[in-house]
């Protein structure tokens, strides 16, 4: 992935911002009921984001070691459950939210079985039915079950682990209460001593993010293509941790947050949204509950802001928000261009993107679009996003494209969004990016996709010329494709047969249905082609400038009009009345008009080869 692109990114930005905001955060107290832990820095602050397109976001801290904790018990569960099966995990441990502590010793009165998983007495159980292989003990099993979620290898931290050993009574008495009901079928001594290790595995807020985004992604590893837990497992594990994985907050934590979680008294949350990312927090300080005291704002701001929260309904769905993307080396504006114009957009054409998208725009698909759209970003000067196939965008796109339109403009690059009027809401947030600036950026400048780009391939035209010293502003008949290949002679006779016409912008120049009787060629200015479209609306067909002609179809039938023309500028054009055409000349511009729509129709068969 491009590093630059990951730096300019709105989800990085994002993340560094909240992260500078936070930092400062004060309340909580780190953990002292393992004394190992009291070692940890209130002050460290590691966030993490990960999608399931496997693009990773980190701010602060997000690579300093702490244990895991009780984020072990949502791995090991997962793993119990691919040993053993639902039913026997079921029979074992409940899936019910105790409402208490984390070290409660929330047993069912009659069976022995506990509550739920996350809680200490249903992971004790979990962790003694995690199997030996023939060549390998539990421990190994549950390190390399880790490392698939990670990616990486990871270490125990021993003076942890001998900590939590020597003071980890309650536990122990939670084990021989279980092994007393049947639940452990092995030493107590065994198992709870396997528990303690788990909860002492080293890992990073980037590693939590990872293996969020293993269950966002159905089990598979976005960034190593690893499965680390089977597909049919992965929603039962969420259940859990959406229940039960935040303690005796975790109702609070729904209703805030929204998002299956599990957090550790070293001062991790794991978070997840399935099917868009996974997300690892690290802040040693805890509430009154167990959790991370700046880690729970970090979540809820990122489900606020963005408008994450898991019973948030989308509207509709796309296989692919993207549905093209060209550039104008392969398709230009409706507006008609000269040959020296086209070849020069065919060179350079490539520094104006377009970008089609479709369907309803969410924080994943609008952060995986905005990241390619700035991987490309050396590539191109222009960026045209057409809207008009998009259904619907969420707070979280729309904060999303704002960024992106405020790291463009650093950038020195400009971009356009077309076709956007049936997005309110995405207008309105754009809009207000305008308010107070000196210099707004005009990302709404253009009603629609093709104005945009025209105006786009207008700015390379014009550098081009004035790097050249061509000056636009008028041209000579010589420049018109009807006359290519006529004499200076010809050429005069032609000029002396016309009519300067000047009209002023708004004009209408004639209307569709009128008799036609001359064509006209354009000296300068412009004017635009276009059909009435009904309900009092214009479409526009083309536009046209200096050294272009029109109306000059009617020189094979000489018809009625077939579209209407305004001067879209003040426009000087020679009109050529067509019974004062000489015969020579008439035949010499129907074999050039021949030949330009010969190329027209090739150029428009090849586009519409493109957008089938």
């Amino acid at each position: 992935m491009d590093k630059k692109a990951v730096q300019l990114c709105p989800v990085q930005r994002y993340l560094e911002q909240l992260h500078s905001e936070l930092a400062g955060m004060t309340g909580g107290e780190v953990a002292s009921y393992i004394p190992e832990l009291t070692r940890a820095d209130p002050a460290w602050l590691g966030i993490a984001m990960v999608t399931v397109d496997g693009h990773v976001y980190q701010a602060g801290d997000s690579r300093q070691t702490f244990t895991i904790q009780s984020i072990s018990k949502a791995i090991t569960y997962g793993l119990a459950l691919e040993d053993r099966g639902i039913d026997a995990v079921l029979a074992k441990v409940g899936v019910e939210p105790s409402g208490e502590a984390f070290n409660s010793i929330s047993l069912e009165p009659d069976t022995g079985r506990p509550l739920n998983p996350m809680i200490n007495a249903g992971a004790i159980a979990t962790t003694g039915l995690i199997e030996p292989a023939p060549d390998s003990t539990p421990m190994t099993r549950i390190m390399e079950t880790f490392a698939r979620y990670t990616g990486r290898p990871l270490d125990v931290e021993e003076r942890v682990y001998r900590s939590e050993s020597d003071t980890g009574h309650r536990n122990r008495a939670i084990a021989h209460l279980l092994y007393g009901h049947g639940i452990l079928d092995r030493p107590p001594e065994e198992i709870v001593d396997l528990y303690f290790r788990q909860c002492s595995i080293l890992v990073t807020a980037r590693d939590l993010a990872v293996m969020g985004a293993c269950l966002a992604n159905n089990g598979v590893n976005p960034i190593t293509g690893v499965v680390a837990l089977q597909s049919r497992y992965v929603e039962k594990v969420l259940s859990v941790m959406s229940t039960c994985g935040m303690y005796d907050y975790s109702g609070g934590w729904v209703f805030h947050v929204g998002m299956p979680a599990k957090s550790g008294v070293g001062g991790g949350i794991m978070a997840v949204l399935p099917g868009q990312f996974g997300l690892g927090v690290f802040s040693p300080p805890l509430d009154e509950k167990g959790n991370s005291v700046r880690g729970l704002e970090v979540c809820k701001r990122l489900s606020r802001d963005f408008g994450l929260h898991l019973f948030h309904v989308a509207r509709s769905t796309s296989a692919s928000v993207i549905r093209q993307t060209y550039d104008c080396a392969q398709c230009t504006s409706r507006r008609r261009r000269s040959a020296a114009e086209l070849v020069l957009l065919a060179a350079q054409g490539g520094r104006i993107r377009v970008y089609e998208l479709q369907g309803e725009l969410l924080f994943g698909s609008a952060e995986s679009v905005a990241l390619e759209m700035l991987s490309g970003l050396s590539d191109y000067d222009y960026l045209v996003v057409d809207m008009k196939r998009v259904v619907a965008t969420d707070n979280a796109s729309n904060l999303v494209f704002a960024e992106l339109g405020r790291r463009l403009a650093a950038e020195g690059k400009q971009l356009f969004f077309g076709d956007t009027r049936q997005l309110y809401r995405f207008r309105k947030e754009l809009q207000k990016e305008q308010e107070g600036r000196q210099h707004p950026f005009g990302w709404l400048h253009f009603e629609d996709t093709d104005h945009a780009v025209e105006w786009c391939e207008d700015q390379l035209i014009a550098a081009a010329q004035t790097a050249a010293g061509v000056d636009r502003s008028l041209t000579d008949l010589k420049d018109q494709y009807l006359c290519s290949g006529m004499t200076p002679e010809e050429l005069d006779a032609l000029h002396a047969g016309g009519s300067e016409r000047r009209f002023a912008a708004g004009t209408l120049i004639f209307r569709a249905g009128e008799l036609a009787e001359s064509l006209y060629f354009i000296l300068s200015g412009e004017v635009e082609v276009w059909i009435d479209s009904g309900s009092g609306h214009h479409m526009r067909v083309t536009t046209l400038g200096p050294g272009m002609v029109f109306g000059e179809v009617a020189l094979l039938n000489q018809n009625r009009r077939t579209a209407n023309v305004s001067a879209a500028t003040d426009a000087v054009c020679l009109e050529i009345r067509f019974d004062a055409l000489q015969d020579a000349l008439r035949t010499r511009m129907l074999v050039n008009m021949a030949s330009y729509f010969a190329r027209k129709i090739d150029q428009d068969t090849r586009l519409i080869q493109r957008l089938g």
